[in-house]
């Protein structure tokens, strides 16, 4: 019971070490993934003014054309702290798997937006910035080296927290950075914020990929005019940030994620010792228990 006892505590110690490393790595590819989200949205949003509506971004004011720019470079800067910051939320992660509610990893950051064009004003539109938080709780490894009990389990839920927490940034960057050019009118103001919002978290499969990165196309039965009443199909492209095309776009964040991938593998086999040593452990414990109780008649 000892040897394995030891065993166990050897493991554990393996996989703290194994939480600093996916830590130290996860921090700088996350440092490097936020910039190149940054980049790939101004990008997105500059194809979309300039070749998906051309005529309506020059319809805009010189003064609002610069308040349109400086939103979407403070909402590209929130981005570069909001994803090394979810590398901390550790504490969040480990509640929300013991949650009998079930409630979402992060709130829910939807609104109801003003879309009057005619007093356009950006600045407003990112002062609350409610979908960014700052990080309050302590890293993953300083809580599983204060606590090792069931320490692969902890790390687990820690990087689906984080996997999730990824995906969730990028879809509320880009419904985002959609509502500040359906706001200024850059998006048609017909079509509706929340069809926008609805496709940015859809499967990719769902929509019509656009020839551009990070951009789709969505089809949408709209009503003609009161004559004819009659409808008809109209076309909308919208930013939709990808972390696949964000990666394939920066091949410095190949060497990140290709580390990401060997510890998980090392995860992976650490799991299978550790849950057969577990097993091991019960085992004894159980004919411990079976000799301690039997006697003779």
């Amino acid at each position: 019971m000892n040897r394995i006892d030891q065993e166990l505590a050897t493991l554990e110690e393996a996989i703290i070490h194994l939480a600093q490393e996916f830590q130290t790595t996860y921090s700088n590819y996350l440092t490097f993934l936020g910039q190149c989200v940054g980049q790939q949205l101004i990008m997105a949003a500059y194809r979309i003014c300039t070749q998906g509506y051309p005529e309506s971004f020059l319809n805009l004011s010189v003064n609002s054309k610069q308040q349109l720019q400086q939103s979407l470079r403070k909402l590209a800067q929130e981005t570069q702290e909001q994803l090394p910051s979810l590398l901390e939320q550790w504490q969040e992660s480990r509640s929300a798997t013991t949650d009998d509610s079930n409630h979402d990893l992060d709130h829910d950051s939807d609104h109801d937006p003003s879309h009057d064009s005619e007093n356009y004003e950006m600045s407003s539109s990112t002062e609350d910035s409610s979908w960014f938080k700052a990080p309050t709780e302590p890293s993953p490894a300083a809580e599983l080296t204060s606590n090792p009990r069931n320490s692969i389990e902890k790390l687990e839920q820690w990087l689906k927290h984080l996997d999730s927490g990824i995906t969730k940034t990028i879809q509320d960057v880009s419904v985002e950075a959609n509502r500040l050019l359906h706001k200024c009118s850059i998006i048609p103001d017909k079509f509706p914020q929340e069809i926008l919002e609805a496709a940015v978290k859809v499967e990719a499969s769902a929509v019509e990929t656009a020839e551009s990165p990070n951009i789709i196309k969505i089809m949408m039965e709209t009503k003609g005019d009161r004559e004819t009443d009659e409808s008809r199909l109209t076309r909308i492209i919208a930013i939709k940030l990808r972390l696949s095309e964000i990666e394939f776009a920066e091949p410095n964040l190949t060497p990140g994620r290709n580390k990401i991938r060997d510890l998980l593998a090392k995860m992976s086999q650490l799991k299978r010792e550790y849950y057969k040593k577990q097993r091991q452990k019960a085992v004894a414990q159980a004919e411990a228990a079976w000799r301690a109780s039997w006697f003779d008649d």
